[in-house]
């Protein structure tokens, strides 16, 4: 009678290995009374684990959950996902809606990015450049994928640039990344002669503007440059920015500017000319600064080789004082 081979089972194949033919192991009693066992961690098995994860996402299989995201639609297994994101950990093993739901909808963000972020928990990997810096930052910050922002800052670290690193600042504000605002701070504040020359600079909001004039930190020739960017961002917007020249002016420390440019330039200006509180800034600096001369000529020349920043900051407590 022949053997109908379809129906043989997995278990049948291993009843040929009788358990009753092993032969015992001899092993040495004095080596394992000093190795008496062996530790084995696999470096193979996540790699392995998560090559198998991932096929069976692509090929449907045991998936049990679909992340739809505008138009697209992405297969995925729950487990996975919340192993990856404390997102969806939260989302699928509380007592959301979404934790018994086949499909789940995600919105207010972007859906190639997302997509990114998916394919991240199932291969670990994942290409940050120019073109999805920005839309990978916000979508790594909902699902709470630190190591994806971590990652991104670093790449925005590595591309900061007078032209555009008043707009990284801006962008780690939004999405509270403190670290890269640091640095940003710092690169701004650093680079400032050339930072003000730029296009972002005339941009900045009003709060942002005084931020950065009221820091000690400006890396600056003279005072003088400082007022000539507050000027050149009020003219850049004349009409809406006008009545803002006073709230601006305050933050230029006006007693650090020579004499010559105080009365030449700043006193000139038809702007401070035609606003009565700018022109009781002028007369304020014109007092502290005849002051403030008197007593560096009285106390000699200890301080000349301070920077401009650090005299900046040095006078400017002074000055704050009275």
């Amino acid at each position: 009678m022949e053997t109908d081979v379809t129906k043989t089972t997995v278990s049948g194949i291993y009843q040929g290995f009788s358990s009753t033919q092993k032969i015992p192991l001899r092993l040495s009693q004095s080596t394992l009374s000093v190795r008496p066992f062996l530790q084995h961690k696999s470096e193979r098995h996540p790699k392995t684990l998560l090559e198998t994860l991932d096929g069976l996402r692509n090929t449907g299989d045991l998936c049990d959950v679909t992340i739809t995201v505008g138009s697209r639609r992405i297969a995925a297994h729950k487990v996975v996902l919340s192993a990856c994101s404390p997102y969806f950990k939260a989302m699928f093993t509380g007592e959301m809606a979404e934790s018994r739901q086949k499909e789940v909808n995600i919105k207010d963000v972007d859906e190639k990015a997302t997509a990114q972020l998916i394919d991240f928990a199932y291969t670990g990997s994942i290409r940050i450049d120019e073109s999805n810096v920005q839309t990978v930052l916000p979508a790594a910050c909902l699902m709470q994928l630190s190591e994806i922002q971590e990652a991104c800052c670093e790449f925005l670290k590595k591309q900061l640039d007078p032209t555009n690193c008043l707009g990284i600042r801006a962008f780690a504000d939004t999405h509270a990344c403190s670290d890269l605002l640091r640095v940003a701070n710092v690169f701004s504040h650093h680079n400032f002669q050339d930072v003000m020359e730029g296009e972002e600079f005339l941009h900045l909001p009003m709060s942002q503007l005084i931020e950065i004039l009221s820091s000690d930190e400006l890396n600056v020739i003279s005072e003088e440059q400082v007022y000539n960017s507050c000027m050149r961002w009020i003219r850049y917007n004349l009409a809406e920015r006008k009545d803002k020249l006073h709230k601006v002016l305050q933050h230029v420390r006006l007693p650090l500017v020579s004499a010559r440019f105080l009365v030449g330039v700043v006193s000139a200006d038809l702007l401070i000319k035609n606003n009565d509180s700018c022109r009781d800034l002028v007369d304020e600096a014109k007092k502290l600064s005849i002051a403030t001369r008197t007593k560096t000529i009285n106390a000699g020349t200890k301080n000349k080789t301070k920077t401009a920043c650090k005299e900046r900051r040095s006078l400017i407590c002074s000055w704050r004082l009275v």
